[in-house]
């Protein structure tokens, strides 16, 4: 017999970190099986996404039901990421990386300004 886990319940309507599903995953034994009842998780980051299709397709048996719809996009969009080949931007100019480079540079700068204030 399959075991009922509430997600809302035990995480909140918002699934925002990796860590958060990563406590999950460490939480079940890898001998029983699990329902994850999503119902009432209204939105779920990519990496935490990442992590639950790490969890459904680990070991540990387990299947997900009643998907929000956001939640239901999100899945799927981590779903076709993992047979998608990766892209990398290339650069043919030295100057087009440097300008990159510098632009990068600026953020992370405003960044740290705006942590001061």
């Amino acid at each position: 017999m399959k075991q009922i886990i509430n997600i809302q319940e035990q995480y909140g309507a918002e699934l925002h970190t990796r860590q958060m599903m990563e406590r999950l995953a460490a939480s079940l034994v890898p001998t029983n099986e699990y329902l994850l009842d999503m119902a009432g998780v209204e939105q779920i980051s990519r990496s935490a996404a990442d992590e639950l299709y790490n969890l459904t397709h680990s070991e540990i048996h387990v299947d997900l039901i009643n998907l929000e719809p956001f939640v239901e996009k999100m899945l799927s969009a981590v779903t076709k990421g993992r047979f998608l080949p990766r892209r990398r931007q290339q650069f043919d100019k030295p100057s087009e990386l440097k300008r990159v480079k510098m632009a990068h540079a600026r953020y992370v700068q405003s960044l740290h300004a705006h942590d001061d204030k």
